[in-house]
Parts: C-alpha cells; sequence; structure tokens
C-alpha cells in the first residue's frame, strides 16, 4: 500500500488533495488483487482509477500551461508515459483477469512510478508554483 507521505506534499491544495484521492483509488487496485472479488468489480474500480488519473493529469497541466512553467512540454511526456503504462496493464487485466502477475506489474510499475513522479517533478512544479 502507499502512503501520501510529507515529501510528497506540494503546497498546492487542489493538487495535494488529487494526489490523496489517486492513492487512495491505486490502494483500492491492489487491495482488490489479493482479494476474491469479480472481474467486474476490479474492472470498474480499475476503470474509475485511469479516469482520475486523466482527470488529476490534465488539471496539473492546466496549472502548468497557466502559470508559464518552463518544463511543462517535460512534465507532460511523462504523464504521456504513465497513461501508457496504465494502458498496457488494463490490456493484461482484460487478457488474465486479475493474476499474481497483473498485481505485481501494478505495484512495481505503475505505483512505483507514481510515487517517483510526485516526490521528484510534482514537487518541483510546486516549488515553482508557490514562488508565483
Amino acid at each position: 500500500m502507499i502512503t501520501l507521505t510529507k515529501d510528497m506534499e506540494l503546497g498546492v491544495p487542489k493538487i495535494d488533495e488529487q494526489h490523496r484521492e489517486l492513492i487512495d483509488r491505486l490502494n483500492t487496485v491492489i487491495s482488490m488483487g489479493a482479494k476474491s472479488v469479480s472481474k467486474e468489480e476490479t474492472e470498474k474500480t480499475l476503470d474509475l482509477l485511469c479516469d482520475y488519473i486523466l482527470k488529476h493529469f490534465s488539471d496539473e497541466e492546466a496549472l502548468q500551461k497557466q502559470s508559464g512553467y518552463p518544463k511543462y512540454d517535460w512534465h507532460k511526456s511523462q504523464h504521456q508515459i504513465y497513461v501508457n503504462e496504465i494502458g498496457k496493464l488494463k490490456q493484461e487485466f482484460y487478457a488474465n483477469g486479475t493474476s499474481a502477475k497483473f498485481t505485481l506489474d501494478l505495484n512495481n510499475s505503475i505505483v512505483n512510478w507514481i510515487v517517483r513522479h510526485i516526490k521528484a517533478a510534482d514537487v518541483e512544479f510546486g516549488k515553482y508554483y508557490r514562488a508565483l
């Protein structure tokens, strides 16, 4: 499970709240991999997670663009990498259902990526945004 730690806070209330929600949704998907739940329930939860990721990235990118963030293009490209990775994970789920491999892939690539991204790229943006 993931915990939003102090070093992951940006000091931008809207984005910090979205990060909390994103982590809650990721934790829900992770916990479903360890339980006996229906494929339909897992699919619904995974779809809600993906929809939320797209909304969050859109909101974050809008703040970056509005503020003239100089690393906007790079940051947006990092978001696209994540969207592609979660898309691959969804394809794996549709092909194989919830499995040990699905849960492992979620933990190793998707979860680790989001934690690293928040701690580095997003925190850097937060410093820039607060300095305006």
